[in-house]
């Protein structure tokens, strides 16, 4: 288990195993709604926040809940949300990967519920409202960030991206390379993919450490990614005069507006509360209010400086 998502992880196995059928008791007296969540993958801490938040919302407006992660199965997730549709789900928070696969099954929902979507577009137009970063400015602002404040001609940037493929890791790279653009050389940077891991990118980083010794700056495109770069370097003593930067901004013992603070992290690029809004939005639907079809929310950059 990686450090420190034993807590979450106990959270997760009680949320996601929740019954479904009426004869468990799924509407139960008290309950004005029945609303399903179908995630992508509840490892990647964005979605992790997700749960505990929707979670801790839905016991203090009364609503019932049914969370299922496909475990990054795109075939898990299809069979997850035909699963909450036979619970008698009001409507449904979505948390896509951003291809077409899930268009079908999408479309056959959006015929008798509404549909949330988080974190990316899907390929289909079968939804009642997106929400999701701008994600293009997070990875610009970072870079903006790195250029205007902590870089010196010569120096190494370490970039450690998601998923490959991922729709939100490849805008936040085509935003820090938009910024990087002109104010550095292409082979003064190195990338890898942290798969949004903490693990991974703390061995990433010390793939990196063993060939090139230590960097300058590291941008990673979450802050578990960008604490697992600091670890690694800490580990190898080459920590000093490093700056990290992370984006995610959540509160808690180890995430990134705490490692801010104790400067761990030298910035993190705060991406908004997808948990708070796409509960609120979903009760504005179910009470029959109108809500905006596309929400993007703009991000904050938070420094040691600022905290």
């Amino acid at each position: 288990m990686r450090k420190g998502m034993a807590g979450i992880t106990v959270f997760l196995c009680a949320a996601l195993l929740s019954g479904c059928s009426q004869e468990d008791g799924v509407r139960t007296d008290g309950y004005e709604y029945l609303i399903g969540v179908s995630l992508t993958n509840v490892m990647e801490p964005w979605l992790n926040n997700l749960v505990q938040v929707i979670s801790a919302r839905g016991e203090e407006g009364g609503v019932n809940l049914i969370f299922r992660d496909a475990a990054g199965s795109t075939e898990k997730q299809i069979q997850d949300i035909q699963a909450l549709m036979e619970c008698g789900v009001d409507l449904l928070i979505l948390s896509p990967d951003g291809s077409d696969s899930l268009n079908d099954v999408m479309e056959e929902v959006f015929e008798e519920i509404p549909v949330v979507v988080v974190g990316v577009e899907p390929g289909s137009q079968a939804y009642t409202t997106v929400i999701q970063a701008d994600d293009e400015g997070i990875g610009k602002m970072a870079g903006e960030y790195i250029f205007d404040e902590l870089y010196s001609e010569g120096d190494k940037i370490v970039v450690i991206q998601g998923v490959d493929g991922s729709p939100i890791s490849s805008s936040r790279l085509k935003g820090f390379q938009e910024a990087a653009e002109g104010k550095i050389p292409p082979e003064q940077i190195t990338y890898h993919y942290g798969e949004w891991l903490r693990d991974v990118a703390e061995q990433r980083m010390k793939d990196f450490l063993v060939v090139y010794g230590k960097p300058d700056v590291v941008f990673a495109f979450n802050d578990e990614m960008a604490y697992g770069a600091c670890l690694a370097c800490e580990q190898l003593r080459l920590d000093d005069g490093v700056s990290f930067i992370g984006v995610d901004g959540f509160e808690g013992e180890i995430a990134g507006l705490n490692l801010v603070e104790k400067g761990i992290l030298d910035a993190t690029i705060q991406s908004p509360d997808f948990g708070g809004l796409a509960y609120d939005t979903a009760l504005e639907i179910l009470k029959g209010n109108k809500v905006e079809r596309n929400i993007t929310i703009v991000p904050k950059l938070i420094s040691a400086e600022e905290s």
